[in-house]
């Protein structure tokens, strides 16, 4: 049996590949009846540089031709990895980025999403899915230095905020490193956040004022008294937010605050309807949900049962679910029709907070891990909802910070926080328990924030996506086709950072032999690889080794390989005891070899 080798088809640049100086990089690549035209720049303009927020842009376009019709709905998936001079055809490329190992993932993944975890030990730990569920590992910690209040993302998910009473501050997070990008000072205990969706203002509740905050400079440029502690803000149409409290609300525009008595006070929660143009309050001291037009004047309103938890509305915004602890149900507003639609008894579990899927409203309790299913088109009917079952955990949800049960940015599954434990429960609609979860640090989750990092289609045929590459030099960026139809492995390089360390411009593949076979002593020879400036030391090392593992059995053994010139090196006597795979990793400390910092050769011995 031979071993299992890559290929031999070396990653080839297309013609015209090479950029002007200074210039961001373009190159197009015809096959299958498409023409992609693959644009990389940083995002300030000019050339990508490492370390710098990059923006990566594929044009798919119909008939081979790059001016072409633009080639729609498609699902194109793109990685970016470091050449390192090694030997592989696109397709082991790609086979290798879908079936990652540990330490070996790629450098970009224009695939991917990341899971930022609120907990309640003061740190918003983040999460790499590793293949989307089941697994994880961690990414960043950041350190808030005090226990997160809110949490809120800007609309081009670059940006997130935290508010951390104990502190005074808002604590802004740069969601591409994952660092803390600056802390603002606020004062009394700030609380509930809003990110306005043009990017410029974020709006903070402190005290008994809502603050304005530049987004770009991060100063609080006014500071609106309302007379009451907000309780949550939340837009009101463009270039306006309502406050609400125990106290009252207040209308915000511009630098002016308007007290608008006549709503009421004893408000808990509160969300915006951009379908129905409304904001949506509800008075959990006196039982009422009350929807607000954007001039501040009442528009409609319902009873509820006093104590209820809070008011959510469905992607649409046309349904507003008010959970209500003390009557073991929910009740459902229509506002585009004005009228509750259903109060759904949820067999005496106490609901207290609810996320949405596209099709489904997740209803969790406050006293066990129940999660009530209801299906959003009979919600929004006239028959009585069927309600169904999940159990995820072993405790309830309290005291929240955010949403603990939304979607995943693929809209595969829904991610729903333990509510004892370090874990988050990824549900697959249709199953009847969690299909996976998510494993974090110590610390409950109050809150979740999935940012999505996958390519979008911005435009017809133009899809987009933003990265960081942290390492300068020639990368592989391979781009296909989900489904099929494309394949093509990008040759790109990438300017700026420290030089480059000769490991990390080195490769190797097997020279000989074809056959291993257990038990039986062969003579290995290795080729190794790199730039021509440095020939001398990759090609004369001395102190090179190669470390065969065979996880079956627990053997290993560390072999020293002799250059014999021209860049290869032997061993002999290597003889594997078992039949079975074999790994081999390649150590020199003169060339600042470790086990990982070249891709391990997958090798295969055969039984005698």
């Amino acid at each position: 049996m031979r071993w299992l080798l890559a290929a031999s088809l070396l990653l080839a640049a297309p013609a015209g590949a090479e950029q002007p100086a200074g210039e961001p990089f373009r190159a197009t690549h015809a096959a299958q009846g498409l023409a992609v035209t693959l644009e990389l720049a940083a995002v300030a303009g000019g050339p990508a540089v490492a370390g710098e927020p990059a923006l990566l842009r594929l044009r798919f376009a119909t008939g081979g031709d790059p001016a072409g019709p633009p080639a729609r709905f498609l699902r194109p998936a793109a990685w970016a990895e470091r050449d390192a001079g090694r030997s592989a055809s696109c397709h082991d490329r790609v086979q290798g980025l879908l079936q990652p190992r540990i330490g070996l993932r790629a450098e970009a993944d224009f695939n991917a999403w990341q899971l930022a975890v609120l907990a309640d030990n003061g740190a918003l730990h983040v999460l790499d899915p590793l293949g989307g569920s089941a697994r994880s590992r961690l990414l960043a910690v950041v350190n808030l230095r005090g226990r997160g209040a809110a949490l809120a993302v800007d609309a081009a998910r670059d940006a997130a905020f935290v508010s951390v009473p104990a502190a005074g501050e808002i604590v802004e997070v740069d969601t591409l490193r994952w660092i803390e990008r600056r802390r603002i000072a606020a004062g009394d205990a700030p609380g509930a956040l809003l990110a306005d969706a043009d990017g410029a203002t974020l709006w903070a509740a402190a005290g008994e004022a809502v603050l304005r905050i530049d987004r770009a400079s991060g100063e609080v440029r006014a500071r609106l008294p309302v007379g009451f502690a907000p309780r949550a803000v939340v837009p009101l149409g463009p270039g306006a937010v309502l406050a609400a409290g125990e106290g009252g609300a207040a209308l915000l525009r511009g630098h002016a605050a308007l007290q608008l008595p006549g709503l009421g006070d004893g408000f808990a929660a509160a969300a915006w309807s951009p379908l129905a143009e409304v904001a949506v309050l509800l008075d959990a001291r006196a039982g009422r949900l009350l929807a607000v037009t954007t001039e501040g004047q009442p528009a409609g309103l319902w009873q509820v049962a006093p104590g209820a938890a809070e008011v959510a509305l469905d992607p649409t915004g046309r349904l507003a679910l008010v959970p209500e602890p003390g009557e073991a149900q929910v009740t459902v507003v229509d506002l585009a029709r004005g009228a509750v639609a259903h109060r759904v008894a949820l067999d005496g579990a106490a609901p207290a907070g609810i996320g949405f899927s596209r099709t489904q409203a997740f209803v969790r309790s406050a006293d066990g891990a129940r999660i009530a299913l209801l299906p959003l088109a009979a919600l929004a009917g006239d028959a009585p909802p069927a309600v169904a079952w999940i159990s995820a955990g072993d405790a309830g949800m309290q005291d929240a910070a955010g949403p603990t049960v939304l979607p995943a940015p693929d809209g595969n599954a829904m991610l729903i926080a333990d509510g004892a434990q370090p874990l988050v429960h990824v549900y697959t609609e249709g199953m009847a328990a969690p299909s996976g979860t998510l494993r974090g640090p110590p610390g409950r989750a109050l809150a979740l924030l999935p940012v999505d990092r996958a390519l979008r289609e911005v435009a017809p045929g133009l899809h987009e996506a933003v990265t960081i590459f942290p390492r300068a030099g020639r990368h592989a960026l391979p781009v296909m086709l989900q489904g099929g139809g494309f394949l093509h492995c990008f040759a790109v390089e990438i300017g700026g950072g420290p030089p480059e360390p000769l490991s990390a411009r080195l490769g190797f593949d097997l020279a000989a032999p074809d056959r291993l076979v257990a038990g039986a002593p062969a003579l290995l020879r290795l080729r190794l690889r790199g730039p021509e400036e440095a020939a001398a030391a990759w090609m004369g090392a001395a102190d090179l080794r190669a470390r065969l593992v065979q996880f079956d059995g627990h053997w290993q053994e560390v072999v020293a390989l002799r250059p014999v010139g021209d860049g290869v090196y032997a061993a002999e006597a290597v003889a594997p005891p078992r039949a079975g795979p074999l790994l081999l990793h390649l150590e020199s400390g003169s060339l600042g070899l470790r086990p990982g910092t070249l891709p391990h050769l997958n090798l295969r011995v055969g039984a005698p």
